[in-house]
This record gives structure tokens, C-alpha cells and sequence, in this order.
């Protein structure tokens, strides 16, 4: 009888060993990596991402901000250097002008999207930056000139590298 208790005691050992093996080993593997290879907006005004595998990513309009409404249309589209990050800005209706205006970055990677709105204003350019893992965007109002704001952030980590807000430009009169 005592042999079987040792026996079991072994066997359970050993099992135990192999689950924390296999459980250690996906800890340390790290996770597949999507490439894109093109990134578009299509005749219907709908994001596609493919990636170097062939597979198609539509990702989703961003859920509606308050006092604005849903988002109604995607601009500015890029894949990073690397290959492993699309980006794009966000359009959402405003009240005061014809056109819609870009309210947030968008940065996609694995499934996972990450939004940048800095302070509020429209994102009106932006690029890529270190290859692809960091990325830089300048803000301001609708007609230019006021509240000019700059960021540099991480990629993959959205952390703040960097930020400058020029001093208001003196305006000439005509």
C-alpha cells in the first residue's frame, strides 16, 4: 500500500513539473505579431487592413464622444515603418464647419486599437516616428493658429514622451 502512495505521490510530482513547464514556456513565448502590408479606405468610406498573411481587418468606427456624435469617417491612413502598426485619424462631425474634423489618432496593432486625443483639439497631421515605435502629432483648432499642441508617445505603450505648446503667434494686421 505504501508503495502505491509513493508511486501516486511520484506520478503527481512529475505532473506537476510538466505543468509548470508548459505553463512557464507561454509565458516566455511571446505573442504572434501581425504585419500589415496595406491599409485603405474604401468607395464606402470603410477601413481595410491586410495583413502579410492575407488576412482582412475592418477595424470599427470609435464609440461616440459627447456633444459631438458617432465617428463618421477614418483619414490620414499609414502602416508604420516596420510593418506592425497602422494608424489613423478619426473623423467626427462638427457643428460649425461643412467638413468633419479629426478628433483622435488611432493606432492599431494585434487587435488592439489605442486612441490619442491629447487636449481635445483636432488632430490635423501625425506620423510615424523611431521606425515605427513612437509616434508624433500636432493639434489645433479648426482654423488654425490657436491652442497649437505637439506630442510624441510610444507606439505600443501610448506613455508621453514629449510635449510643447508654442507660444501664440503674433498676428499680423492687415
Amino acid at each position: 500500500m505504501t508503495s502505491n502512495v509513493s508511486e501516486l505521490r511520484h506520478r503527481a510530482r512529475a505532473l506537476v513539473t510538466v505543468c509548470s513547464a508548459v505553463a512557464l514556456s507561454g509565458v516566455l513565448v511571446r505573442a504572434a505579431t501581425e504585419t500589415y502590408v496595406e491599409a485603405t479606405i474604401d468607395a464606402n468610406g470603410h477601413l481595410r487592413v491586410v495583413t502579410l498573411t492575407g488576412k482582412v481587418i475592418q477595424p470599427k468606427p470609435l464609440p461616440a464622444r459627447p456633444n459631438v456624435g458617432d465617428q463618421v469617417g477614418f483619414d490620414q491612413v499609414a502602416i508604420s515603418p516596420d510593418g506592425r502598426v497602422v494608424g489613423w485619424l478619426a473623423l467626427y462631425p462638427n457643428c460649425c464647419a461643412s467638413y468633419p474634423i479629426p478628433l483622435a489618432l488611432v493606432l492599431y496593432s494585434n487587435g488592439k486599437t489605442r486612441t490619442f486625443k491629447g487636449n481635445e483639439l483636432p488632430v490635423w497631421r501625425w506620423r510615424f516616428e523611431a521606425e515605427g515605435k513612437q509616434v508624433a502629432f500636432e493639434q489645433e483648432t479648426v482654423h488654425g493658429g490657436i491652442g497649437v499642441h505637439y506630442e510624441l508617445r510610444e507606439t505600443l505603450t501610448g506613455r508621453l514622451v514629449e510635449e510643447y505648446n508654442p507660444p501664440p503667434s503674433h498676428h499680423r494686421q492687415i
